[in-house]
């Protein structure tokens, strides 16, 4: 029954890796500050030679220190965290070039964009997440794909820095109407569950 269902629908399970950093309140424009190692599994479909999608189950950990940074306001409000996003996930990927798992080093570069839920902080925080990036496939040999991905992830929360204003008379501690966001650059390795007998002409489209 398994084998079966990953003919239909092309199953490539498989695991991700890589670095997870924030952008917010304490980090607000250097890329891959203080990252954190993210880890998860992934599962992609393939619709066509030019799209696929997959799921993500990951566990992203990032961090914060203001004493990192030269701002005098930042040195002043003296604010670090540690925090760790557990991330459900799904994601479209776009291919430029036509991409085949089956033939040997097959390559492309992608576009993706997708939508997730997001908790964090114990569950105290839920936020959907909007993931974002470009990435690069190749099939090193018949039937696996590695990829390269770097992804934003747009959040709805001001929370994920841990600085909340809890006094209305304190000099703001965090900008209010400016969400946080968190990055992941990693490899993701999938495997092809799907015969290769299977993949003839008459199954392009």
């Amino acid at each position: 029954m398994l084998n079966l269902n990953a003919q239909k629908f092309n199953i490539q399970p498989g695991i991700t890796l890589g670095a997870s950093y924030y952008l917010g309140d304490l980090n607000h424009t250097k890329q891959f500050y203080s990252p954190g190692f993210t880890a998860g599994i992934t599962l992609r479909h393939r619709i066509s030679n030019h799209y696929a999608v997959k799921i993500n189950i990951l566990r992203v950990p990032f961090s914060g220190n203001d004493a990192n940074f030269p701002s005098i306001y930042q040195q002043l409000r003296g604010h670090s965290f540690k925090n760790v996003i557990y991330e459900l996930g799904a994601q479209y990927e776009i291919n430029f070039l036509s991409y085949n798992s089956f033939t040997k080093k097959s390559q492309t570069p992608y576009l993706t964009l997708g939508f997730g839920i997001a908790a964090a902080n114990s569950f105290q925080i839920i936020t959907p997440v909007i993931p974002m990036g470009i990435g690069y496939k190749y099939s090193p040999v018949k039937k696996m794909t590695v990829s390269a991905e770097w992804c934003f992830r747009n959040t709805f929360t001001d929370k994920l820095d841990l600085l909340e204003q809890t006094n209305p008379y304190q000099k703001q501690l965090t900008k209010t109407k400016n969400n946080d966001w968190y990055s992941i650059a990693g490899i993701t390795i999938t495997y092809n569950l799907q015969s290769e007998k299977k993949w003839c002409p008459a199954y392009q489209k």
